[in-house]
């Protein structure tokens, strides 16, 4: 891996997400820029701002790779809210418009996320179906908002996980 390119430059983690975009979705003059969507493996700033530069728009989920992203802030900012909540902050980095979402989508669990700043909205969009036993043991819903960025980041999300589950 060492030696595979992009890696010697950006880590092993956004060279791997650079060189699986150029093959799943290369730029083709002339079109829309292709959308790359990742979980946490894939997540961070700098992968996001590589891809940019590249003509890619992405929606990247942070975990552990969180570095010049303002997890710390996004979380303290969030750590009293109710689910459905959300916290949009923008910056630019090495010249990329850059969105950093944080959602909270039950009252003890922060999602994070890298966005590119065309790759998609942060209006309300589908929401979460959010599913729970009462007190009487019956299963209820109750339906959580969430920004329409992250509504089709989820829709997309386990599509590869569902087909690793069909094959196994």
């Amino acid at each position: 891996m060492k030696t595979k390119e992009f890696n010697a430059s950006f880590g092993a983690t956004a060279g791997c997400t650079m060189r699986l975009a150029q093959l799943a979705a290369p730029v083709q003059e002339g079109e829309e820029k292709p959308l790359v969507e990742g979980d946490a493996w894939f997540g961070s700033v700098t992968c996001a701002v590589e891809l940019a530069q590249r003509h890619y728009d992405c929606v990247l989920q942070i975990k552990t790779n969180s570095s010049l992203f303002p997890k710390a802030y996004i979380e303290t900012a969030l750590e009293n809210a109710p689910g459905g909540c959300k916290i949009v902050l923008t910056a630019t980095h090495r010249g990329i418009p850059l969105v950093a979402i944080g959602y909270r989508y039950s009252t003890r669990t922060t999602l994070l996320f890298v966005a590119t700043k065309n790759s998609g909205s942060t209006r309300p969009g589908k929401p979460y179906e959010m599913k729970f036993n009462d007190a009487f043991g019956n299963v209820v819903q109750r339906l959580v908002e969430r920004p329409e960025i992250l509504s089709d980041f989820f829709q997309k999300s386990n599509s590869i996980d569902k087909h690793n589950q069909l094959r196994q």
